[in-house]
This record gives structure tokens, C-alpha cells and sequence, in this order.
């Protein structure tokens, strides 16, 4: 197991610049909790063959790395240009075409959405590539919409369209996205993302296609980007397992001085229902071609960690950047910086039940007794996110007899999960077997004190209910 001097986890993007052995065990090696696939990119074939170089050197390594898909959703996008980009000047005209209509005119667009003809307007604004180009429609004329340049730039094959002003027709969850996730559950994936999620019931239609595949277990992270979950957000914190702040699209849909206050907010609803946030999109974005970021980039991810984020997340920085292992370093070293001055909040539980009563005893014990650890037997996660979500000053150890559970606990803001594959007959048992493992592991010297919980009986699974003050 691989030390680490910081909770907060980082969650990085596996692309062209990291998927090879030797990077893998690089980023695993210098604090990588997550490895979070892009199905908008890559195929069958290379995500398999990462997947694999993950858990054989995860494995290698005795540390956890969790495998979160992130599905493509209702994303619409440019088409591919015959040479890969086209340069769009400000004030000149350019018009949008569906995909299926497009026959390689220079001065057209083509998308990925068949609609836009039918609900274009003129004056509508249409953002380009997380917003840095601008068009402005002028005309409709279907099946092309005519626009004008209102910020060029150059626009490369693939990068991403958006419509601020209308609400698409377009499904939860896309034909690709169906196809996608069987792959994944397929590969064993740990978590899974859907992205541009507009209310609760996008989460259910997910979850109804994992129960259907007898993969109801696996838990759900509703990507944050369109105003309409911003609307729907504490009815999103009830049905999902976790959330991403996905500023990228948050901050082309809405203002970009609105994102802000909205991740603080965000960040607060999960940390009051208890589920894992990330924070995600462009915080070290300078580390894509330069070894060290901007103060002001530094800044952004230590006020995400003072926001209260589960995880940090690169995308660019390592999956096509110069420097990946370098990022994964850089947060982690930010964590460890920030983390001795958080002070979070006790909040109040929503509802009052034995396991939130539970929640406030490891708070006053965590307070009052000088504990190395905070022990959980779990078979389901429960028990640790419960710990974890009170912010302890000491670390969560997860303790698991299930390989599922060890993965997908790695994204738990504190956790160190740890498998626990000998058979626990009872309370008493599990003692001896949580102190022998800590000690083979040397994580404990004797006269140290850990607080242990769990649900009892052990080989049941009946919840948390209780709580042991142990002395090694």
C-alpha cells in the first residue's frame, strides 16, 4: 500500500499521454485514486487494454484505483473536418448543417444534432468549444442555419457545440451511451458518470439499465453542467451516489462568474447528504504544456478542497498533456498544503436515525480521543462513506471482504481501503483481524487507539449499528 500525505483524492483523466505501463504506474505511484475513462474518446479496444494495465499494476502496487466511465450523454458536437480543423474569422458567415447532410463544404459546420434547423431562431447564441468560439444564428434555411462569427478562432474536428438558449431534444442516455456502459460492465468498472443530466429522472433511467443487468450496485456520479440540474439539486443529492461539478459546460451554459458560488453550493449539498463530490474542468488547465501551474490555478484547487470536494479532478492536463504525472503530484501536494486548516461544519442530518446518531458519536469521539484510525467493516460501503462524511481528523481505514467495494471506496474523500478477505465470525473477530492487519501493514505501534464500526452480526448485512473503542 502506497503512502499518502494527503485525503482529498485526485481524480485523473487516462488518455493518449498516460495510458502506456510506465505512466500508469507513475500516476498510481504519485497519488492517483482515480482513473477516470472518457468514453467521448478512444475505442473498444484501447479502453479494454487500459483497463487492463490499471488493475494488473493497481494490483502490483497493493493500491486501489478506482475506475470511473464517464459516458459521453447528449453531448453535441462538430463533426470531422476533411483537415481536421477550419479557421472561423470574426464578422465572417458560416452556417451549421446536420452530420448525415454534410458533403465536405469548407463553409459549413457539421453537428451531431439532426434538430437544429427545426428549433434555431435568428439572434440565438451558439458556443463552440467550451465557449471560446462564439456564433450568432442570422438565418434559417433548412436544413442549414446561417450564422455569424462573433469570436473566431480555430475550430478543430469533435469539440463540443452548445445551445444556451434552448432545451434539446435529445434522451438521458444515447444509444452510444447504452452500448458504452455494457462495455463497461463488461471491463468491471467501478463508477459510472452521466453526463449533462437535467433532473432526477435521468439518474433513474441509469439506474433502471444497471438493474436490468444485475449491476444494480453500482453507483451513479450525475455530471453538473446544465442550468436545469442546478434547478433540480437537492432532488439530485437524494437519487444519486456522488456528483460532478463539471464546470466546463456549467460555465458556457450559465455565466462564468455565476460557477463559483454554484460549486460552493453544490459541494455543501453533498457534503449534507453524505455522498462524494468532484471538482472537475480546467483546474490545472496551464499544466497541459507547462510544468508548473498558475498561482491563480493553485488557488482554484485549494479552494475546491476548502469548499469541501471529495476529489479534484485533471482531464487535459493528463490525458494529452506534457506533464501528467506532474499534475497528479502538483494536487496532491496542494491537498496536503490546504488540508491541516480545514474546518468543516457538523451539519445537522436531514432526518434522525441510529446510523446519523452514530455519524455524531464518531464526531465527539473523533474530537475527544487521540485515535490513529478510524476502522470500517463494510460489505456494501456504507459504514466508511458514513465515517468519511464527518471529516475526521484522522484517516478512514475501509475494511472489505468484497473486491468491488475496496475499488470503488478509493473515491471517498479520507478512505484507505483495505481488503479483508479472511472469514469474520464475529465482533471479536474482527477486532483481531483489523489489528493483525494493521500491524502486518505497520500502520499501528502498540498503545495506539483506533475507533471501530460496523454492523453486527458481521457476516450479515443489517447496517451500521456499532461502534468499539479498541487500544493496540
Amino acid at each position: 500500500m502506497l503512502p499518502l500525505s494527503h485525503r482529498t483524492k485526485v481524480v485523473a483523466t487516462i488518455g493518449p499521454a498516460s495510458n502506456s505501463p510506465e505512466v500508469i504506474r507513475q500516476l498510481i505511484e504519485a497519488g492517483m485514486a482515480v482513473a477516470r475513462l472518457n468514453f467521448s474518446h478512444g475505442s473498444y479496444e484501447d479502453h479494454a487494454k487500459t483497463v487492463k494495465l490499471l488493475r494488473e499494476i493497481s494490483e502490483e502496487l497493493d493500491a486501489p484505483v478506482t475506475l470511473l466511465q464517464d459516458l459521453q450523454g447528449p453531448k453535441v458536437r462538430v463533426g470531422q473536418f476533411p483537415n481536421g480543423a477550419i479557421a472561423l474569422e470574426e464578422g465572417s458567415e458560416i452556417a451549421l448543417v446536420p452530420l448525415e447532410q454534410f458533403d465536405g463544404d469548407p463553409g459549413v459546420i457539421p453537428i451531431d444534432y439532426p434538430f437544429v434547423a427545426e428549433e434555431a431562431y435568428a439572434g440565438m447564441p451558439i458556443l463552440l468549444d467550451d465557449g471560446q468560439l462564439e456564433l450568432q444564428a442570422i438565418a434559417v434555411e433548412p436544413p442549414n442555419v446561417v450564422c455569424k462569427v462573433v469570436r473566431g478562432g480555430l475550430l478543430k474536428s469533435r469539440k463540443g457545440v452548445n445551445f444556451p438558449s434552448l432545451n434539446l431534444r435529445l434522451p438521458s442516455m444515447t444509444e452510444k451511451d447504452c452500448r458504452d456502459l455494457e462495455f463497461g460492465l463488461e471491463q468491471g468498472i467501478d463508477w459510472v458518470a452521466l453526463s449533462f443530466v437535467r433532473s432526477a429522472d435521468d439518474i433513474r433511467i441509469l439506474k433502471d439499465f444497471l438493474q436490468e443487468r444485475g449491476a444494480f450496485d453500482t453507483p451513479v456520479i450525475a455530471k453538473i453542467e446544465k442550468p436545469q440540474a442546478i434547478n433540480h439539486l437537492e432532488e439530485l443529492v437524494k437519487v444519486c451516489d456522488g456528483i460532478m461539478v463539471a464546470r466546463g459546460d456549467l460555465g458556457v451554459e450559465l455565466k462564468p462568474e455565476s460557477v463559483p458560488l454554484l460549486q460552493k453550493k453544490i459541494i455543501r449539498a453533498c457534503n449534507q447528504a453524505g455522498i462524494p463530490v468532484i471538482t472537475a474542468t480546467q483546474m490545472l488547465e496551464s499544466m497541459i504544456e507547462n510544468a508548473r501551474p498558475t498561482r491563480a490555478e493553485a488557488s482554484d484547487v485549494a479552494n475546491a478542497i476548502l469548499d469541501g470536494t471529495d476529489a479534484v479532478m485533471l482531464s487535459g492536463e493528463s490525458a494529452v498533456g506534457k506533464f501528467p504525472v506532474e499534475a497528479v503530484k502538483m494536487m496532491g501536494r496542494i491537498a496536503a498544503t490546504i488540508e491541516p486548516e480545514l474546518q468543516f461544519d457538523n451539519l445537522p442530518p436531514d432526518e434522525i436515525t441510529d446510523p446519523h446518531a452514530l455519524s455524531e458519536a464518531i464526531t465527539t469521539l473523533d474530537k475527544i480521543l487521540d485515535l490513529r484510525y478510524i476502522c470500517a467493516y463494510t460489505t456494501t460501503g456504507y459504514s466508511a462513506k458514513l465515517a468519511a462524511a464527518e471529516r475526521p481528523k484522522v484517516p478512514v481505514v475501509a475494511f472489505t471482504p468484497d473486491s468491488r467495494v475496496y475499488h470503488r471506496l478509493n473515491l471517498v474523500w479520507g478512505a484507505i481501503p483495505i481488503l479483508l478477505e479472511q472469514d469474520i465470525a464475529s465482533v471479536e473477530s474482527l477486532v483481531i483481524a483489523i489489528e493483525e492487519c494493521l500491524q502486518q501493514r505497520g500502520m499501528v505501534q502498540a498503545n495506539d487507539k483506533i475507533l471501530i464500526l460496523g454492523g453486527s452480526p458481521v457476516q450479515q448485512v443489517r447496517g451500521t449499528n456499532f461502534l468499539k473503542i479498541h487500544t493496540i
